[in-house]
Order: C-alpha cells, then structure tokens, then sequence
C-alpha cells in the first residue's frame, strides 16, 4: 500500500472511515425502510457514530507509543492534509448542525435524542483527535529544532512528546479556545489551532443550541 497517498487523497485510516459511514448509512436506510417517523438524517448520524467509533478504536494500539521514531512514522502515515482537515471541520459542523435539526424539527424516531447527544460527543472527540494526530505530525516532521525533528510545541518536563501529549494540547484547546500549560513556538501549528479553535466555536454554539432545545422541551 502507497503510504503516500495521504499527500495526495488522504491516509488508507481515513478513506476507510469514509467506507465504514456510507456502508453502515446505507445498511441502516435499507433496514428502516417504511418504518414510522423515518429520517435519512437519522440514517448517517448512525453511520457517522458507528464509523467514528470504529476510527477512534482503532488508533488505540498507536496512541500507546511513545518512542520518538516511531510517533514519527506513524504521524506521516495518519495525518490528514490541509485540504483533508479542512474537509474534516466542514464535515463536522454540517453533522453538528444536522443533529441539532433532527431534534429541533421534531418528528424523528425514537431514539432521536440519544442519537443526537451521542454524535455530538463522538463529533468532539473525533475532530479533536484528528486535529491531534496532525499537530503531531508538524512536530515530528523533518527540522532542526529538538533531535532533528521541526518541533513547534514548548511542552513543560518532555523533549519528546507521545500522542497523549498532542490528545491534551487538542482536547484543551477544543475545550476552552487557549492553551494551557503548552507553548506554541511555531507559525504552522499556530495557524492550524487557530483554525481548530473556530471550528470548537461553531460546534459549541451547535452544542449551545441543542442544550436550549432540551431545555426548552421540544
């Protein structure tokens, strides 16, 4: 398998997770076909959280790494590209905005609401996640910086951080639009958080929204 093809399209990991949420989508819009208060929305919400799981489960095994070199190859092999990634925060915003829909609308099926709570929570975690993977690729890309590698994040008491290290630089910035204990010393990843941080703010009015909603009963 070219492993080049994430500069090209995207890594094999993505294009199978791109397989995985049609497949299921369509399988479920098969299954349901006729039945009462049916949406097709509904239909890739299903697929979206059923895929997003499967993605997130399969990192595991990689995020349990933490030797420098290896962290590096599999940054190059997994990271999204720039078009990618800018495809990934499109994407989510539409299925915040769709699962908000689905229970502002009303009429959907049963399970509606915990569809819902459960794609925004899957949603969160999967573009933060993706947000890490690619942090960790700018830093272990080719410089000169830390160990022959381009570096980019001051991290207090490590000179070679792992992907949890990249997971609570993304999921704090994701959280709160800031940094908290780590410095940012280069232009690329200070342009992509900035990025990251209006995409967590249209997914938090999203988040907002939907919280109002609850609330208000409907």
């Amino acid at each position: 398998m070219d492993l080049n093809l994430g500069n090209r399209i995207a890594p094999p990991r993505f294009l199978a997770y791109a397989i995985a949420l049609i497949a299921v989508a369509v399988w479920v819009a098969m299954h349901t076909r006729g039945a009462a208060h049916d949406l097709p929305l509904a239909h890739f919400l299903i697929g979206f959280d059923v895929a997003t799981f499967l993605f997130l489960a399969s990192l595991m095994p990689m995020l349990r790494t933490h030797d420098a070199k290896r962290i590096a190859e599999h940054a190059a092999r997994n990271d999204a590209n720039r078009a990618v990634l800018l495809g990934i925060t499109v994407a989510i915003s539409i299925v915040v905005l769709g699962a908000v829909t689905l229970v502002v609308a009303g009429g959907g099926p049963d399970y509606s609401k915990p569809l819902v709570i459960a794609t925004l929570a899957l949603a969160w975690l999967f573009a933060n996640t993706v947000y890490a993977l690619h942090y960790a690729h700018i830093y272990y890309s080719t410089g000169e910086s830390r160990g022959g590698y381009a570096g980019g994040l001051d991290i207090p008491s490590t000179r070679e951080p792992d992907y949890f290290d990249f997971l609570h630089f993304s999921l704090i910035l994701g959280m709160t639009f800031q940094t908290a204990d780590i410095d940012i010393t280069c232009p690329a990843i200070r342009r992509v958080s900035t990025g990251q941080c209006l995409a967590a703010f249209v997914f938090n009015i999203g988040i907002l929204s939907f919280s109002i909603n609850m609330i208000a009963g409907k």
